[in-house]
């Protein structure tokens, strides 16, 4: 009976935390979803960049044609970052969770 009182202590004291970090899980999965519905994002120049076209993975094995966060079938990467061909600013996507 002592255990069972010490693992409900110890359910109660954690779920807040272990609610916390479920919600943050869900915001970045939502986020990362969002972006792989959208067709371009928008430069911090004001450009749009289009996340639909010829692709190369960054591993150089494989270069395919649509949305840019696809995963790679050789290296099984997604890509995690982009480029505006005007500025020259590297963008940072969202991580796939």
């Amino acid at each position: 009976m002592k255990d069972f009182w010490a693992d409900t202590i110890l359910f109660v004291l954690a779920s807040p935390v272990l609610l916390v970090l479920t919600i943050r899980r869900i915001l970045a999965r939502y986020r990362y979803l969002k972006l792989a519905m959208q067709f371009a994002i928008t430069c911090e120049c004001g450009r749009p960049i289009s996340l639909v076209g010829m692709w190369r993975c960054s591993c150089g094995n494989y270069v395919y044609r649509g949305h840019l966060l696809r995963v790679c079938p050789v290296c099984h990467t997604v890509p995690v970052v982009i480029r505006c061909y005007r500025c020259g600013v590297t963008t940072k996507l969202p991580d796939p969770v």
